[in-house]
C-alpha cells in the first residue's frame, strides 16, 4: 500500500472548554512547559521522512496561528485559512485543492499531545498498520485508563471496542478505548461527504454495521503516552506529568 507522504493538523476549533485560555488564543497555540501543543506533533512529523506536506487548516483566530507556523519556517507546511466554520471533515473538503486524493493522509488533531516510548514512533506505527490493513479509515487509540486526563464520553468510557481484531461502535454502552486524535483516511470517501459543514464523526457512525461490527474502520491500539487536553486543569495536569 502507499507510503504516507502527506499529513493534516485539524487546528480549527474553537477550544470552548479551555476558556479563558482560549479567549484570546486558538487552542492549538497554548503553551505547555513554554512550546505550543501544535508544534509537538509538528516536531513529530518532521522526524518522519516520507512525509513531505504537512496542512494545517485554521478558523478561529486564523490569523494568530498562521503567524505563528510562518515564524517556523518550515517549508512542508501549508496553511488552509477556512472563511467559516466548517468543522473537522469540512476542513479536508475546504483544503481538497492542497490534498492528493488519491494517496492516504494522516491526520492529527491540534490539541493532541503525546509522548512516544522506548524510541518508537506511534506515528510509525500507525503508518505500518495501515499498510497491513483493509479499511478506509485508521484510528489510533488508548485504553481509557490509560489516557491521561480522559473523563469518557457521555456514557462515562470510551468510543470504541476492540476484540482484537475488529473494532466495535456500541452507541449506549460504555466502551473500553478512546480515539487519542491521530487516524489515517483514504480521502475518497470525502466523494459522500453530507455537506460542507461536519464532523469526521459523522463517517464513524455511518460505518457501523450489525452488532456494532465496525465497516472499512480500523483500530490499532498505539503505545505512546497521551494527554487529554480539554481544560485549564489538564494543562497543568499535562506540565506535570510530561
Amino acid at each position: 500500500m502507499t507510503k504516507i507522504t502527506q499529513a493534516f493538523i485539524f487546528a480549527a476549533g474553537r477550544g470552548e472548554r479551555m476558556r479563558p485560555l482560549t479567549d484570546t488564543l486558538p487552542k492549538p497555540l497554548v503553551k505547555i512547559n513554554g512550546k505550543a501543543i501544535i508544534d509537538y506533533a509538528i516536531e513529530k512529523l518532521d522526524k518522519i521522512s516520507e512525509i513531505k506536506k504537512i496542512i494545517i487548516n485554521g478558523f478561529y483566530l486564523a490569523e494568530q496561528l498562521e503567524a505563528h507556523i510562518k515564524n517556523l519556517n518550515n517549508p512542508k507546511i501549508i496553511f488552509s485559512h477556512e472563511i467559516e466554520k466548517v468543522e473537522t471533515g469540512g476542513g479536508l473538503v475546504f483544503a481538497r485543492d492542497k490534498i492528493n486524493l488519491n494517496e492516504p493522509i494522516l491526520a492529527i488533531n491540534g490539541d493532541v499531545l503525546w509522548q512516544d516510548v522506548n524510541g518508537v514512533s506511534d506515528i510509525e506505527i500507525i503508518c505500518a498498520e495501515w499498510k497491513k490493513s483493509d479499511c478506509d479509515i485508521l484510528l489510533g487509540l488508548k485504553k481509557t485508563e490509560e489516557y491521561l486526563g480522559y473523563e469518557g464520553n457521555v456514557h462515562g468510557g470510551g468510543d470504541f471496542d476492540m476484540d482484537g481484531k475488529n473494532l466495535l461502535r456500541f452507541p449506549d454502552k460504555k466502551m473500553t478505548h478512546a480515539f487519542v486524535g491521530l487516524q489515517i483516511i483514504n480521502p475518497k470517501i470525502l466523494q459522500k461527504a453530507p455537506e460542507k459543514c461536519f464532523s469526521m464523526s459523522h463517517f464513524y457512525k455511518a460505518a457501523v454495521g450489525p452488532n456494532g461490527l465496525m465497516q472499512r474502520v480500523n483500530g490499532v491500539e498505539l503505545p505512546g503516552k497521551y494527554f487529554h487536553i480539554g481544560t485549564v486543569d489538564a494543562v497543568k495536569m499535562t506540565e506535570k506529568n510530561l
